[in-house]
C-alpha cells in the first residue's frame, strides 16, 4: 500500500495530521478529510509523488502546496480513470491511485528513497562550507537537510537534532541517516547510507564525498542510524 495514498485510506485523526520527518508513517487522516485545492502539508506532498509516479505531477518539486498544478494533475487522473471529475482526493480518487500504483509495481517509498541517493550523489565534490546548506557549499547536516528536502521531507538543522528523529534502525537501508562522534562525543556528523557498507556525507577534508564503514577512521565513530523515511 503506497505511503500517500495509505495516509488517506485509513480512518485516523477527525483533522488532518500532517507528517513531520519525526512522526512519518504514523498518522493518517480519515477519508471524510479531503484534499482540495488550498490543502497543504506533507499530504499533499505525497500525493503529488504518487501523481509524478503515475507522470501526471510534472512540476519540478513537490511543494506541499495543492495548487491549481495539483489539482488539474488529479482532474486529469480522474478523466483518465472515469472518475467524477471534481479535482478533489477523496475515498474514490484514492483507491484508483493506489491501485494504479500496485498494477504499475510501484513502491513510493524505497522509489523516494532510491530517489535520494541519487540526487546525493550529484552533489560529490561539492566543497564544504561551515553552516553551508546549498550547493555552493555544505556542512554535514546542511547536505543531509538540502537533500532530503528535494523529496519532501523537511529535517531539523543540526546533526545532533537529527539524531533525535526519526527511528532507530540497524539493518541499514539506502537513504537511511547514519551518525558519526568525531570532534566532540555524540552525533556529531551525518551522512546518507547509499548501500554496499558506503554512505555519502560533507567532510571538512574533502566536501561531499562516499566513505565505507570499513575505513578506519570512520568505521570506530558509528554510533548508529535513524529511518525518516
Amino acid at each position: 500500500m503506497k505511503k500517500g495514498v495509505r495516509a488517506l485510506l485509513f480512518a485516523g485523526t477527525i483533522g488532518v495530521s500532517f507528517l513531520t520527518a519525526s512522526t512519518a508513517m504514523a498518522a493518517e487522516t480519515d477519508w471524510n478529510v479531503l484534499l482540495k485545492k488550498g490543502s497543504q502539508g506533507e499530504k499533499v506532498i505525497e500525493l503529488q509523488q504518487d501523481l509524478r509516479l503515475l507522470n501526471y505531477f510534472t512540476y519540478p518539486t513537490n511543494t506541499g502546496y495543492y495548487g491549481e498544478v495539483t489539482e488539474e494533475a488529479v482532474k486529469a487522473f480522474q478523466r483518465d480513470h472515469g472518475i467524477q471529475v471534481n479535482g478533489m482526493v477523496g475515498k474514490t480518487t484514492g483507491t484508483y491511485i493506489e491501485k494504479e500504483l500496485k498494477a504499475r509495481g510501484l513502491d513510493t517509498n524505497s522509489i523516494q528513497k532510491a530517489n535520494v541517493v541519487e540526487i546525493a550523489k550529484k552533489y560529490l565534490g561539492t566543497p564544504y562550507q561551515y553552516a553551508g546548506m546549498s550547493p555552493s557549499g555544505f556542512d554535514c547536516s546542511g547536505f543531509v537537510k538540502y537533500v532530503y528536502a528535494q523529496r519532501g521531507v523537511d529535517l531539523p538543522r543540526t546533526s545532533q537534532e537529527m539524531y533525535n528523529t526519526g527511528t532507530t534502525v540497524s539493518d541499514l537501508k539506502p537513504g537511511d541517516l547514519v551518525f558519526f562522534s568525531t570532534y566532540e562525543p555524540g552525533p556529531s556528523h551525518v551522512g546518507i547510507y547509499i548501500g554496499d557498507n558506503q554512505f555519502i556525507s560533507a567532510t571538512s577534508s574533502s566536501g561531499v564525498k562516499i566513505d565505507s564503514f570499513s575505513n578506519q577512521y570512520w568505521g570506530p565513530r558509528y554510533i548508529g542510524a535513524k529511518r525518516v523515511m
